[in-house]
């Protein structure tokens, strides 16, 4: 018995040994980045270095997971096309797990208080991220503000479901991102992560190591579309991140059948 409780003791001093040390290296590095970025970006004003500096460094915080990453990209996927990401929303990892799948210049659709984050909020300030405020007047805001960036080659990625899932499951997909993208005539890209909710769950700081893959889909068009036809690529879009979620790559090609791209380490 006492054996039992040792061993267990071990094992909970380790993971908060582990997770304190991986939150205080990602947030050091961040600040590493930021500054880093920062200065590149007066010394090269104009350009938009978020995928030579922004994405890469954030994601180099997902490595300090130790976990196992895994990107799968559809051979229908067009790289370097101005696209609205769609990925489902688990943990404060999430946006690291984005920028190793994204390899073109983006910024994030993001409640207006987190770009006060230390470290978080700086790299997302200087990726042009765009933020959504209360009022009224949002939804305008928000859709000109895709537009704008869009006219400078810069993808957006969002979280249609709003929240961080409780449970690892994908949650309903609200419409705002899809009107948002239809405004801006951009198409939208199923992005998905499975295993994510293994390294940590909303309501805990606790981290453990994961065998994570991300799935980049095709873009699915949605310029010019009328309202019922972009609830069907609502539909279809959530389904997809569905089932990548629940059954990996075996089950977006039960519905969506097709050659796979690709499995690259990230």
């Amino acid at each position: 018995m006492l054996r039992k409780f040792v061993k267990k003791l071990a094992a909970k001093t380790a993971q908060v040994v582990y997770t304190v040390g991986v939150w205080g290296a990602g947030f050091a590095w961040m600040g590493l980045v930021s500054v880093t970025w920062a200065v590149v970006r007066l010394a090269m004003p104009g350009r938009n270095t978020q995928d030579i500096i922004g994405a890469p460094g954030m994601a180099v915080c997902l490595r300090f997971t130790l976990s196992k990453v895994t990107i799968i990209y559809d051979p229908a996927f067009v790289r370097g096309r101005c696209s609205v990401f769609c990925q489902n929303h688990v943990n404060l990892m999430d946006a690291h797990a984005a920028c190793a799948a994204i390899k073109q210049p983006f910024c994030g659709l993001m409640n207006a208080w987190q770009f006060h984050i230390p470290m978080y909020g700086w790299i997302m300030w200087l990726a042009e991220g765009i933020p959504v405020r209360s009022g009224a007047n949002r939804y305008r805001e928000v859709a000109d503000a895709a537009r704008e960036r869009a006219s400078r080659g810069i993808s957006i990625l969002t979280y249609p479901e709003a929240h961080r899932t409780r449970d690892g499951k994908v949650q309903p997909f609200k419409k705002g991102v899809f009107l948002m993208a239809r405004e801006a005539g951009l198409p939208v890209v199923p992005l998905a992560t499975r295993g994510m909710s293994e390294l940590n769950r909303k309501g805990s700081w606790m981290l453990k190591p994961s065998n994570i893959q991300i799935y980049v889909g095709a873009q699915i068009e949605t310029a010019g579309l009328s309202d019922d036809e972009l609830r069907a690529v609502i539909e279809r879009t959530e389904q997809i991140v569905r089932d990548f979620n629940e059954r990996g790559l075996a089950g977006v090609l039960a519905r969506e059948p097709g050659p796979t791209g690709p499995a690259i380490d990230a």
